[in-house]
């Protein structure tokens, strides 16, 4: 029966150990997207080396200007990305989106973790919010900048601030609900070592000598005192 439990164990121990592996890799990716993302535009050039010759075969009086706006028009299909004139435009506008999105999930990830309820709901609430506003500006990127109007209506917008403004009330709300209850607890502990303190110290009177006792009640406050210290820091 042991050796078949024993078994059983290392069999079920394999996909878990997995599952934290994949989950990690995961998040190491998402983090390491996050940082690059607003970033990546760098590496691709503000005009694009065709458009530059030709700008410079125009000014130089090569071509005439019928064909310069001919070939420009073809070069702006050519390079347009997703509605935007360049793909260093594309990648700048879907950057910051991307990063905001990698950290909305690794909050939201790390909210499972936490122990206090209020302080869960108030990661889960904060991420949820800063995931809902980094998918709108994604979406906002790869669909409405390819229509003329380059944007969403107003109520789109107005949509979006009220449900962001819901999640971060809720976010400050249980964070403070959170303080006040732990400052409630602080109090109550305070109130108890306090009262434990006197009732020490009277008994610490009875049954021994002046100089013990004080030496016994100063040695008991310092000690409340460093463990004080540690608490606060």
């Amino acid at each position: 029966m042991k050796k078949f439990f024993k078994s059983n164990q290392k069999k079920l121990k394999i996909p878990v150990t997995e599952g934290i592996k994949i989950i990690f890799f995961i998040i190491v990716m998402g983090a390491i997207l996050g940082s690059v993302a607003p970033f990546i535009h760098i590496f691709y050039p503000k005009t694009a080396h065709e458009v530059l010759v030709l700008n410079t075969k125009y000014e130089e009086g090569k071509i005439t200007k019928a064909k310069y706006l001919e070939d420009k028009k073809i070069l702006k299909k050519k390079y347009e990305t997703f509605g935007f004139s360049t793909k260093r435009r594309f990648l700048f506008a879907i950057g910051l989106p991307l990063a905001l999105f990698c950290c909305s999930i690794i909050l939201l990830y790390i909210s499972q973790f936490i122990t206090n309820s209020s302080v869960k709901r108030g990661s889960i609430f904060a991420g949820l919010s800063f995931q809902f506003t980094a998918i709108y500006f994604i979406v906002w990127t790869l669909w409405a900048y390819t229509y003329e109007e380059k944007d969403f209506g107003k109520s789109a917008y107005y949509s979006i601030i009220v449900l962001s403004s819901i999640l971060i009330t809720f976010t400050i709300y249980q964070f403070q609900k959170s303080i006040l209850h732990n400052n409630s607890k602080i109090r109550e502990l305070i109130g108890f070592i306090v009262g434990t303190r006197k009732s020490l110290f009277k008994t610490i009177e009875k049954h021994e000598t002046e100089t013990a006792a004080i030496t016994q009640k100063e040695e008991f406050d310092q000690k409340m005192y460093e463990t004080f210290e540690k608490v606060v820091d």
